[in-house]
């Protein structure tokens, strides 16, 4: 008589427990090799996320963020070549975790950290499954987003918003549903308002939705996108023209071979780019080859797609530098990664080549595992290490004078290390006025030496080199009470030979 219902109520309890306990043999493989992806991507960018010190473009995030609201929308406005979105957010997310290293380049990270999915999801909708694991798992280990994911500066979140843009335009085109439409407008949107160059990919994804949907809420919103496009045109336009030397110093053809360069081994560029026209075309040889040869109709025309919209993403930008608005540079370009890694996937997971594609995605994942490798362990490849630099200033109880010699470069980031000092985006005090200091220091770099001989009563405290960069604190038996474009003028007694640019002046009290 009591058997019965207790046997029931076991029954009842390992019913509920199957409902409650999920079959984790029914979760797809995809699913887990993306949580794995994902994971990776984590770790690869929190890892050595304060591992470098702040450069300048970070240094003025930094110092920006650090301001009231309405003083960082107007520094912004005089001050950045990119709208005031990434800016708004990372002064809010600043708030909540610092405005340390770790703090405000976590928001790229994440960023950079999300994108792995949403590449994932990307090349699902465009290919296959196996095509997104594949864009994804490219996406984790490669090491321009990498570098970029650690960094405090807008490229990753406009990366995040690029994807989520592909992502929904291609929904929309399967499913004609209003809310992808809607999700696609409102994904570009953010995007433009993140950087002016989110528009060359999205005005190739509302061409595409126009024509493939040819609907009211289609041109509803595609025109809703283009009116915040116009909006923001003057400032991008104001932007735009002016001179960026330290960008723009080299040719538009070396540039251009730079890009694929940097889109695989990231700042490896910078010791050479003969082999990036070559390599770009051995890799589109082989990607063709095996979407000929492997790939289905499907997979193909999917493939076909994110090539289009890929070559117009960098073909645009380029033609505009053709007629004068030259502002092209691989990491402005970043939105074309989206669709050119749902290309390389697509490659890689080819349904009737699948050997030769799995071998082809293992070998650019080993090479962006060795570039990131090589810029790990050297200092070369790194950000200046202007942390340290300041670690080699040390403190001094007395007012003092730190001339940089490279400018603005050294100058901003400095300021944010070193304690007492002012920021300045022109590398020099507000006001000419003469200042007294009793010390001054010189941060040059290590082909420098100090001077055989020098002014009388200056006598060398210390001298240290920090990588590349060389740091000469000096100090004076006589107090100097010199302008600062005089204290400038000054440094090459102190260490030489001067180099040819702007000597910036730093006045720590």
């Amino acid at each position: 008589m009591v058997t019965e219902p207790r046997t029931r109520e076991a029954a009842g309890a390992a019913a509920a427990s199957r409902r409650v306990v999920p079959d984790v043999g029914a979760v797809a493989p995809d699913i887990w090799l993306i949580s794995a992806a994902t994971l990776v991507a984590a770790v690869l960018r929190f890892a050595t996320i304060t591992s470098q010190s702040f450069w300048i473009d970070e240094a003025s995030t930094v110092h920006e963020v650090g301001l009231s609201l309405g003083s960082m929308l107007h520094a912004v406005r005089l001050n950045e070549t990119t709208p005031q979105l990434y800016f708004v957010i990372a002064w809010v997310w600043t708030r909540i975790f610092g405005g340390g290293e770790l703090g405000i380049r976590s928001l790229s990270a994440v960023a950079g950290v999300a994108l792995v999915p949403v590449l994932y999801l990307c090349g699902r909708e465009l290919v296959s499954r196996r095509a997104g694991v594949a864009a994804a798992a490219l996406a984790a280990f490669n090491p321009f987003l990498i570098w970029y994911s650690q960094e405090a500066r807008s490229y990753m979140l406009l990366g995040l918003l690029s994807g989520l843009s592909l992502l929904f335009c291609a929904r929309a085109i399967r499913t004609r549903a209003r809310r992808d439409v809607v999700a696609w407008g409102a994904c570009s949107a953010l995007a433009i308002l993140t950087h002016f160059f989110a528009a060359f990919l999205i005005v190739p994804e509302a061409l595409w939705i126009l024509w493939q949907l040819r609907s009211r809420e289609a041109v509803l919103v595609a025109g809703a996108v283009a009116a915040i496009q116009l909006a923001i045109l003057p400032l991008a336009i104001a932007d735009t023209v002016r001179p960026f030397p330290s960008i723009l110093a080299a040719p538009l053809s070396v540039r251009l071979e730079q890009v694929p360069v940097t889109f695989a081994a990231s700042q490896l560029y910078e010791s050479s780019v003969t082999w990036g026209a070559p390599g770009a075309a051995i890799l589109l040889a082989i990607v063709g080859a095996l979407l000929w040869l492997g790939a289905d109709p499907a997979e193909r025309r999917g493939a076909r797609r994110a090539a289009a919209i890929a070559a117009v993403t960098l073909l645009m930008p380029v033609a505009f530098a053709a007629v004068g608005h030259d502002y092209v540079f691989a990491r402005n370009l970043l939105p074309a990664w989206i669709p050119l890694a749902v290309l390389l996937g697509a490659a890689c997971a080819a349904s009737r080549a699948r050997t030769a594609g799995m071998a082809f995605g293992v070998a650019l994942i080993a090479l962006f595992l060795w570039a990131g490798a090589k810029i790990d362990s050297s200092p070369a490849y790194q950000r200046p290490d202007w942390r340290g630099a300041a670690v080699a200033l040390g403190s001094s109880s007395r007012p003092r004078a730190i001339l940089a010699y490279d400018g603005n470069a050294a100058e901003q980031p400095l300021a944010i290390y070193l304690r007492h000092t002012r920021f300045s985006y022109s590398g020099m005090p507000r006001s000419n006025a003469a200042v007294p200091v009793s010390e001054v220091d010189v941060i040059g770099n290590t082909a420098q030496s100090i001077a055989t001989r020098l002014p009388a009563g200056v006598r060398v405290i210390s001298s240290s080199a920090v990588n590349d960069i060389l740091v000469v604190r000096f100090a004076l038996r006589s107090s100097w009470r010199l302008a600062p474009s005089a204290l400038a003028a000054a440094a090459p007694s102190l260490v030489g030979p001067a180099p040819a640019g702007h000597t910036a002046v730093i006045i720590q009290r």
